[in-house]
């Protein structure tokens, strides 16, 4: 991805940063962005922002870690699979 602002390319990263969920404010953190090394510009692409969400409707507490509700959600789906295979 390049950066819209100075075209340089973006680098991938991990992010943290206040998100407003139904006008509760709680922290994202390990959210994948892209960097941009020139004029730092980050840029949180749409489709993580939608899981953010979800997963911010989901969170009981203050803290979002993107990583861990990504790695619930592949576990949880493994489980299904595997249960789904043995019916």
């Amino acid at each position: 991805m390049k950066c819209k602002t100075c075209k340089k390319r973006m680098a991938e990263t991990l992010v943290n940063f206040k998100y407003d969920c139904d006008g509760v404010t709680k922290r994202a953190v390990n959210v994948p962005a892209y960097k941009c090394p020139q004029c730092n510009n980050v840029i949180v692409p749409d489709l993580i922002l939608g899981r953010l969400e979800t997963y911010a409707e989901r969170e009981t507490g203050q803290i979002i870690d993107y990583a861990k509700c990504e790695r619930e959600e592949a576990e949880t789906l493994t489980v299904l699979h595997t249960f789904n295979m043995t019916l």
